[in-house]
């Protein structure tokens, strides 16, 4: 399983410009310090910007921890260089995210898990359990008059709306007199006899981060011209069935909307794993009626539409394999309301030339012609155009998106400016070769202030295994590298960013060919002096977790281990996880069809053998990998009297958000490898 730190997977630009304004430039003259783990706390990010027309003016959403609650805050920002302003949008700082901006200036609408306190017409909100997506309403401020209101008044017909980045998203006509969004009706599925009873029937829904959530419909909202207590003077159900729509794009008329949707009754969930049937559909506004675009098995998503309308941008896998497999480009024609489809850049039975990553920039074309797209290479990412007529790649230099950087640039404030004062440890892209495979991974080495070579070692496994270690800031590395460890994070087979031959390579080997390539990596290190042999350790999480008890169960080589959130036994990920088709991918079948691979390839069936130091971390309600997992492995490693300790975390779901859980986690994971450290006792 693929763990992602933030899946909230910014409008254009914001990701990749940030890691360009993350940390300013310091003074050295000012002595530096090591980072500690309460650092944590002192996070503050400028996320999400969005430019208004024409001026040198924008709003973001500012990111940070409270000092009192120890939980994260939202609110938006204005920022002007020539008015020399910068300013929360409101008072207090309530919380607000994800801004948009209306192409005539007017609106800003934004999401906001404010208390319905907050609005004229209170109404009950729909809850989700605190583990999941949190709820979510829709507010916008007039610029004109200043003014911040709910888009719904007391009757609003919709729910919960959606913000997770595949289904959800809000947008402005081009005329700005309309809103699209994505939003449940916020109905309760119970029977009456089942409220009466306190029962629930088990039905399906979309697993990780969706629960509590029902089916993502698309709805318009018509803008009042002078909003009084709320924005919507007409609420408009686009969508009303069973159907999970998502990422509504307007046409530039504004006649028709163009979504994706999976309309087959094999449904899972696409919280970090996209491998279903979607398809992209025309809804016509004025009919309702839909217009099916493409008919691919696999996946067709993010779609985009061009200037002119007559052509409409995506992403798409030509099958259904892995939970990530390689994306390719894609584009549909509409001419005389036939829709034509076809992918570019495409070469049947060989390896893409590029490998386009998700989602599609959401204002990524230049012109009729060329569109934007992020490519993931390797350790890297960077951002590309292609020629739909020639298909050909080329760089941003000389367009729109260089220059709309340079305004973006000039305005957003840097974030994270203490880590000016903190010591930073340098990172490398270190290559072997095992077997046939070429093999990359990521060594950090510690600070010369705290520790020479050779280096304790900390070796850390991605999830998936599907995901890459990509080259960046990472606390968790830097906090690593701090307390003297040097850090490992290998692209074993399997890893994205290098191709569907490659990602495919461990299918039915888990934990074979991708644990070789880890250990063949630190025997690199080792025989090139940068790693100590005999203080070695493994921390991984999801997938990582899985390869950390597996490689206790297959070597003694590491002093301790900690596995968090991880798949321990495939028969239980099949049955209890909300991917099912993550098991019988990589297993080619069901357990029943494949028993001995499901017994063989499961971390529990060779806990005998395991002698290393075990720390078990797990969210309890994690539906990835859930949590019956964790106890089985911490339950064996008891029976077999090897030192352990579980610990489990409420109210957390696969990726662990809490920030005081998240000190928590790295407090007893630096202090469960001092323990077991040879040199420390």
């Amino acid at each position: 399983m693929k763990l992602l730190s933030k899946p909230r997977w910014f409008p254009l630009l914001s990701t990749w410009l940030l890691l360009g304004v993350c940390v300013t430039s310091g003074q050295e003259a000012t002595p530096k310090k090591p980072l500690k783990v309460e650092d944590l706390y002192l996070f503050e990010n400028f996320r999400s910007p969005v430019l208004f027309p024409d001026e040198d003016k924008l709003v973001c959403e500012r990111v940070w921890i409270d000092a009192k609650t120890k939980m994260d805050r939202h609110a938006l920002w204005l920022l002007s260089e020539t008015r020399g302003t910068r300013k929360p949008l409101e008072e207090g700082e309530p919380d607000g995210r994800s801004p948009v901006i209306s192409p005539d200036g007017q609106w800003i609408a934004f999401l906001s898990a404010r208390p319905d306190t907050f609005a004229p017409f209170p109404k009950a909100a729909p809850k989700t359990p605190p583990y999941s997506d949190p709820y979510v309403d829709i507010w916008l401020y007039h610029v004109r008059s200043a003014k911040v209101i709910p888009l719904g008044g007391p009757d609003r017909p919709w729910g919960r709306a959606f913000h997770d980045g595949f289904y959800g998203r809000i947008a402005f006509s081009a005329d700005s007199a309309r809103l699209v969004f994505v939003a449940d009706d916020g109905a309760d599925p119970r029977t009456k006899e089942e409220i009466a009873n306190d029962v629930e029937i088990v039905r399906p829904d979309q697993g990780e981060g969706y629960t509590g959530y029902g089916p993502a419909q698309i709805w318009i909202a018509d803008l009042e011209m002078q909003p009084a207590h709320f924005a919507a003077r007409k609420i408009t159900r686009l969508t009303n069935d069973d159907v999970w729509y998502g990422d509504p794009h307007w046409s530039p008329d504004g006649k028709t909307i163009v979504v994706h949707a999976n309309k087959t009754k094999d449904r899972e969930s696409v919280r970090f794993s996209i491998n279903k049937n979607f398809d992209l559909y025309l809804i016509d506004l004025a009919s309702r009626k839909q217009q099916q675009l493409t008919t691919n098995p696999g996946p067709d998503v993010s779609p985009r539409f061009s200037p002119s309308g007559k052509q409409i941008a995506y992403l798409s896998v030509p099958r259904q394999g892995s939970h990530r497999d390689v994306f390719h480009l894609g584009v549909v024609t509409l001419e005389g309301g036939v829709a034509t489809s076809r992918l570019i850049v495409d070469r049947p039975g060989q390896e893409t030339l590029i490998a386009p990553g998700f989602p599609l920039p959401e204002d990524c074309w230049e012109n009729e012609r060329r569109f934007l797209f992020r490519d993931e290479r390797g350790t890297d990412s960077m951002r590309l155009i292609i020629d739909v007529a020639q298909a050909s790649v080329s760089g941003i230099a000389k367009t729109k998106f260089l220059k709309l950087d340079q305004r973006l640039r000039t305005l957003l404030p840097a974030s994270d400016s203490f880590l000016n004062d903190r010591y930073q440890a340098k990172s490398e892209i270190v290559r072997w070769k095992n077997e046939d495979l070429d093999i990359q991974g990521i060594f950090t080495a510690p600070p010369p202030e705290s520790a020479k070579p050779p280096y304790k070692l900390i070796v850390y496994p991605h999830g998936g295994p599907h995901g890459r270690s990509t080259l960046g800031f990472d606390f968790t590395v830097q906090l690593f590298a701090a307390h003297g460890y040097a850090i490992f994070q290998p692209n074993f087979r399997g890893s994205s960013g290098y191709g569907q031959k490659f990602i495919d390579a461990d299918r039915f080997d888990l934990g074979g060919g991708d644990m070789r390539d880890i250990l063949t990596g630190i025997d690199k290190l080792v025989k090139e002096g940068k790693v100590d042999p005999k203080r070695q350790f493994v921390y991984g999480i999801s997938y990582g977790g899985f390869m950390a008890s597996w490689l206790v169960g297959h070597t003694q080589q590491f002093r301790a281990a900690v596995a968090q959130n991880a798949v321990t036994d495939l028969n239980m990920m099949w049955a209890l996880s909300d991917i099912q088709s993550w098991t019988h991918w990589e297993f080619g079948g069901y357990p029943w069809e494949q028993p001995e691979r499901y017994r063989q390839h499961s971390p529990l069936t060779h806990v005998a053998k395991v002698k290393t130091p075990t720390l078990i971390l797990h969210a309890r309600e994690d539906r990835r990998c859930p949590l019956p997992m964790g106890k089985a492995f911490h339950q064996a490693l008891l029976a077999n009297d090897v030192p352990t300790q579980m610990v489990i975390y409420p109210n957390e779901g696969h990726g662990i958000r809490q920030p005081r859980h998240r000190e928590d986690i790295y407090r007893r994971v630096l202090a469960w490898f001092e323990k077991y450290d040879v040199k420390s006792r």
